[in-house]
């Protein structure tokens, strides 16, 4: 890698990857020279360029890691399909809507199962929706919650 190594009034002398010294005019430079900038140099008989090497960006570091950290399972506090109709909800938030207002359904609504919602709404008057809600809060407290939290019902 070719380095600025002397800057005097208008020769800047380059150390290159050899070990040898080039000396080049102010004119040959595109850009203001500072001492230990890393450049590239272009010459033909006529001509010398040198251009001052830019620093890689992170994300053009070959071999870099590029890590993208995304929570997936929720948008929002909208649940997310996770896998055939199953949503991804909120371990504690379920567990809690299912014990105390599992009856009236809202459990259901929460994990975006509407239809059962309506259901379990319009039958609450009969305590089935009851039984079934303390049954699905047991079932719900013995899911493994992954590290966000979520279960998927």
């Amino acid at each position: 890698m070719a380095k600025i190594i002397q800057i005097n009034n208008d020769i800047v002398t380059v150390g290159m990857d050899n070990g040898s010294l080039t000396e080049v005019r102010m004119c040959d430079l595109n850009f203001t020279p500072n001492v230990n900038d890393e450049v590239e140099i272009f010459q033909n008989e006529a001509k010398t360029i040198v251009s001052k090497k830019e620093a890689p960006k992170q994300n053009d570091i070959p071999g870099g890691i590029n890590i993208n950290v995304n929570n997936s399972n929720t948008v929002g506090s909208q649940p997310v399909t996770a896998t055939n109709g199953k949503k991804a909800v909120n371990k504690v938030v379920y567990c809690l809507l299912a014990f105390f207002l599992g009856g009236l359904g809202v459990h259901k609504f929460y994990s975006g199962k509407i239809g059962l919602g309506i259901l379990y709404l319009v039958f609450c008057w009969t305590y089935i929706p009851m039984i079934a809600s303390l049954i699905e809060f047991i079932m719900a407290l013995c899911k493994k919650a992954d590290d966000n939290g979520m279960i998927i019902v």
